[in-house]
């Protein structure tokens, strides 16, 4: 029966004595061979041996013989010889337990074409009992394509899930979420089988059913593509993030959406950048501000002040009368002492405002942090540049009030304290109370 199965290709159709008639059925050999010729699978029927007894038209093509050079042929001369002897192993256990099941599950299989070149296969086994014994029929397909697809596919997820927004699609009728990234589980917090099945409402606070039909109408009559518009997103722990949305239509033949493509960006970082941004543009404007009023304090008022003060002197110098004098002078002491202060308050105009670190600062945090101790806030009074003093002045500026406010808080018992700072030669540091001074026997050292 083997010697009249081998025809070659160009005989047209193969001898009919390799198969059984089918007169039960009405078809006839010649009908059930162009069947096997017209499948899209090649098909090998084999013996318990592993000889080749039967190949379609598609089984030629796949491998690159005629089906006279395969019949009677080992199928182990399909498979690269890597292959072969495994392969032994396996027919021989197939033997024993026959039944219908797919070949390599799990594993990724090989052909060899005649010219020595592989490919990867997918095979399906069915036994067939004869009367002449146990028959393997075989279906082999190439699935060469369908793996590069699947890379292909792999890539794009990989990709996809490399990116910090989130992709989501949604189906058009449920709204409910078919695919979603990497990016998007970790923007939610919730993981991928939890946020498949879900939808935008579950995550969208600020949308309900109806607003979001109404911003999905303009896609679903197709009076747009996308539409972007920024909303919020719960996390799962409760938390509320702003983020930007693009959502994009994805039409079917009729004109109509299928899917939504939501593309999510968290837009956290760039709020708080834009507030900080506009908090600096505000302290140019206020620093610009001081720095005018300081211009106008030292330029204009300190300029009359002492115009001021120099003819209450000229007076002075020319009244007789003592009393006069006497209040003319303190004009002139009160004068100096506004034109200290405003100086003081133009180098404070001067300081950085958006800077924690000033010595400024540093002694009004001190003097801050002595009130609890005092039971009251010392008044702290700044002449100079007090801020320009170098790193070495303040170390040695700080303790030392701290100290002097620690005394008066145990020592003097006094309801109120004056901290004098004069940058303006050096440093002074002057602490004055209205206590009862520090007893004798608490000096020392």
């Amino acid at each position: 029966m083997q010697e009249e199965a081998r025809t070659s290709r160009s005989q047209g159709r193969p001898a009919t004595g390799s198969v059984r008639p089918l007169s039960d059925t009405g078809l006839s050999d010649e009908a059930v061979w162009r069947l096997l010729d017209a499948l899209p699978d090649a098909i090998i029927m084999a013996d318990e041996t592993g000889q080749i007894l039967l190949v379609n038209r598609q089984t030629e093509a796949l491998f690159g013989y005629d089906r006279s050079d395969l019949l009677g042929r080992s199928v182990e001369e399909l498979l690269p010889d890597r292959l072969r002897q495994v392969h032994l192993t396996h027919r021989t256990r197939y033997r024993a337990e026959p039944r219908v099941r797919s070949m390599g599950a799990g594993l990724t299989l090989f052909g060899r074409r005649g010219d020595g070149s592989e490919f990867p296969v997918e095979i399906s086994l069915s036994p067939m009992r004869t009367d002449a014994g146990l028959r393997v029929v075989a279906a082999v397909r190439d699935i060469t394509e369908r793996l590069a697809a699947e890379a292909e596919s792999r890539t794009v997820v990989e990709m996809l899930d490399s990116t910090r927004d989130g992709v989501l699609i949604l189906d058009a009728d449920t709204l409910r979420f078919t695919y979603v990234n990497q990016g998007a589980i970790e923007q939610v917090g919730y993981s991928r089988d939890e946020l498949i099945g879900m939808s935008m409402l579950h995550i969208a606070p600020e949308f309900d059913e109806r607003t979001l039909r109404e911003l999905l109408a303009p896609l679903e009559a197709g009076e747009a593509t996308s539409t972007t518009f920024t909303t919020l997103h719960r996390h799962r722990d409760g938390t509320d993030r702003p983020v930007e949305i693009i959502l994009e239509a994805r039409m079917n033949d009729g004109g109509r959406p299928h899917s939504y493509v939501k593309i999510v960006r968290d837009i956290s970082e760039r709020l708080a950048a834009d507030r900080l941004l506009r908090q600096a543009e505000q302290d140019v404007l206020m620093l610009e501000d001081r720095e005018r009023i300081a211009r106008d304090l030292h330029d204009i008022v300190i300029q009359k002040l002492f115009a001021a003060g120099m003819s209450v002197q000229a007076v002075t110098a020319r009244v007789t009368d003592s009393e006069n004098a006497r209040r003319l002078a303190t004009v002139v002491d009160d004068l100096d002492q506004t034109i200290r202060e405003i100086r003081s308050v133009i180098f404070s105009l001067h300081a950085d405002i958006a800077a924690d670190t000033g010595l400024r600062r540093q002694i009004l945090r001190v003097a801050s942090e002595e009130r609890q101790a005092l039971g009251f806030a010392p008044r702290v009074h700044f002449d100079g540049p007090v801020d320009a003093l170098d790193e070495i002045v303040a170390g040695e500026l700080l303790p030392t009030l701290r100290e002097a406010l620690s005394n008066v808080a145990r020592h003097a018992d006094a309801s109120a304290v004056d901290v004098f700072v004069d940058g303006s030669d050096g440093v002074l540091l002057r602490v004055l109370d209205n206590g009862r001074g520090v007893p004798a026997d608490a000096l020392g050292g």
